[in-house]
């Protein structure tokens, strides 16, 4: 019974996420299910942010300039594990659009290869905009920092795996001193130099060990 009222509420948290209305076939039966959630060890204590006014925050923001692209997050979170990217700015915006499939294609891979799938992951970018920017990376930093902040708080990872540069996020792990963080280089850093995989693969046997034993403790 706990893991369909856990499987209910994570839905419902990602489907405000995501953007999504959750239907309800009349009032009563919209009442009875709040009613049964607030009930619930899953019932929230203390106020969050709100998700779909996190997604305007982000595409409304405009300190690193106007009419950039957004990045928004995917996947449920239900695995528990956050992966972070970094994209490499030395990689020209011409090598980032031709390596994007094949990037996604390792990334999926890697969470593979150790029993996630990437849609039961979350897996967001440190930078929420375009990065071929005149603004400096420090800069671009420090105006996403409080988004992936907020995301960190509504997904509450166990785990974290950033690929690619890890330094922008010292606040954030040091406020975070029960979650384990990893550290592999970015999918297309990896794809330029193979050589790198095989550091990236033990960093990702490492995160497996930490969440097998998570598990073994549910």
């Amino acid at each position: 019974m706990n893991e369909i009222r856990d499987d209910i509420a994570r839905y419902i948290k990602h489907a405000a996420y995501a953007g999504k209305i959750v239907r309800f076939r009349n009032q009563k039966e919209r009442d009875a299910l709040l009613a049964w959630l607030a009930e619930s060890q899953f019932a929230e204590s203390t106020p969050r942010p709100a998700p779909l006014h996190l997604s305007e925050k982000i595409a409304a923001c405009d300190l690193c300039g106007t009419g950039l692209s957004k990045k928004n997050g995917y996947g449920t979170g239900k695995s528990g594990v956050m992966v972070i990217l970094n994209a490499p700015r030395l990689i020209s915006p011409e090598e980032k659009r031709m390596l994007k499939t094949e990037a996604v294609e390792l990334m999926k891979k890697m969470l593979g290869a150790i029993d996630l799938e990437a849609e039961q992951c979350y897996i967001t970018n440190i930078i929420k905009c375009d990065q071929d920017v005149a603004v400096r990376p420090s800069a671009m930093y420090k105006n996403c920092a409080a988004f992936l902040r907020d995301e960190f708080n509504l997904i509450q990872p166990h785990t974290v795996i950033v690929m690619g540069q890890i330094i922008p996020l010292k606040d954030l792990i040091n406020a975070s001193s029960e979650v384990k963080w990893f550290n592999t280089e970015h999918p297309v850093t990896m794809l330029k130099n193979p050589e790198l995989k095989k550091g990236a693969w033990n960093t990702l046997k490492e995160a497996k060990k930490r969440i097998d034993m998570l598990k073994d403790k549910r």
